[in-house]
């Protein structure tokens, strides 16, 4: 569908449209590269330390230097964006460009669409990134350290750990070993009228939902909380409706998750009774983000049409540069705080995630409409 949708678009293309975006697609790269190698410089310290101190092998280090490389240049993209954007319209200004089409009647929206058009195309783009390849890059990163530079295995099991299946037990295993599927020390807490039915097994073997456990006890209490029932067993079955190894599997962090996957793990800690609002934030981040890059986009054209009016203006130039910096660090400010209120249960979790978003959209969209409509 996208694809044809590009073919249809740019069987439309005007010169004018080619123009723009191939004077937008030069700065883009270079100022997504230049971003990218600013943003790596503080991991780029650790790497050489660990090369030079710890012996770490050159080449596992390139590969983790690449690996970190999709993460970074995710963050960078609506900057990069921005800045092109900025470029491309004071250089035209600056040749007279912009003055030369608007005296031969084309006008300013007419000019600024086929930027916001291919804008829409690297917030696409960014999100396809972030998507497909950012997830594997992390997770395979996180590998290596571990692998490679740790020299320890990732870890199968987490031990000690409490946890809710939906029919409201409560389970807390000692130990497991995942290869024989065999736990050791279990309590598991059932709700009952009064107190809970307390249920021990010295050990017990998991098969997906079926637990089979031996030689422990039965203990009920009355709604005095006085033991009332105590019982022994060499054997027991019972039904779990997950499986144990949806709780003792290596959990990957969000960041190694595309959407969908997270969207599987909301869905099955929310059956489990386990708190997934900090996993919702990002999951509406990894969309906001992407969308920032048109967000940016339009950010940048209506500095430019506030601004900047002739090749001469050079003070128009200073400012719209300057209030763009100012932008994007308030951007990411605002972005860090509404994303720790979401988490902490003081904003929706929409919210939270987008706000930045319609925030800056809704102001460049307003200057937009009234530097075209009136200038």
């Amino acid at each position: 569908m996208l694809r044809a949708l590009s073919d249809r678009l740019l069987n439309r293309l005007t010169i004018l449209d080619r123009y723009l975006i191939e004077q937008f697609m030069g700065p883009f790269i270079l100022s997504v590269g230049g971003f990218a190698i600013i943003g790596i410089v503080d991991i780029l310290f650790y790497l050489i330390e660990l090369f030079v101190i710890s012996g770490v092998p050159f080449f596992t280090i390139l590969r983790l230097l690449v690996y970190k490389l999709p993460a970074i240049m995710i963050l960078f993209f609506p900057m990069a964006v921005l800045f092109s954007v900025m470029l491309l319209l004071v250089r035209m200004a600056k040749d007279n460009e912009l003055t030369v089409l608007r005296t031969s009647g084309v006008t300013s929206l007419r000019i600024i669409t086929p930027l916001i058009i291919v804008t829409f195309f690297t917030a696409i783009l960014s999100y396809i990134t972030n998507e497909k390849i950012v997830p594997w890059a992390n997770h395979t990163s996180d590998q290596l350290i571990r692998y490679e530079i740790k020299k320890k295995p990732p870890p199968n099991i987490m031990e000690n750990v409490v946890f809710k299946d939906s029919s409201n037990r409560f389970f807390h295993i000692k130990d497991v070993d995942s290869r024989s599927g065999e736990m050791n020390n279990i309590l598991i807490i059932e709700e009952t009228k009064h107190f809970p039915r307390i249920i021990t097994a010295k050990n017990g073997i998991w098969n997906n939902h079926s637990w089979s456990l031996n030689n422990g006890f039965i203990q009920e209490f009355n709604q005095d909380g006085l033991l009332e029932f105590i019982d022994e067993f060499m054997e027991l079955t019972i039904n779990v409706n997950q499986a144990i190894s949806t709780f003792y599997k290596r959990k990957k962090s969000a960041k190694e998750m595309n959407s969908k996957d997270l969207k599987e793990k909301i869905t099955t800690l929310d059956k489990g009774g386990v708190s997934t609002r900090n996993l919702k934030v990002e999951y509406h981040m990894k969309t906001s983000i992407p969308m920032a890059c048109f967000v940016f986009g339009l950010v940048g054209i209506a500095f430019c049409l506030s601004f900047v009016r002739s090749g001469k203006d050079w003070w128009g130039v200073i400012m719209a540069i300057i209030i763009a910096v100012l932008s994007v660090g308030f951007y990411f400010f605002i972005t860090a705080l509404c994303r720790a209120l979401a988490k902490d249960n003081h904003l929706p979790i929409f919210l939270g995630a987008w706000i930045p978003n319609i925030l800056y959209a809704s102001i460049a969209i307003g200057i937009i409409r009234y530097q075209c409509k009136f200038k």
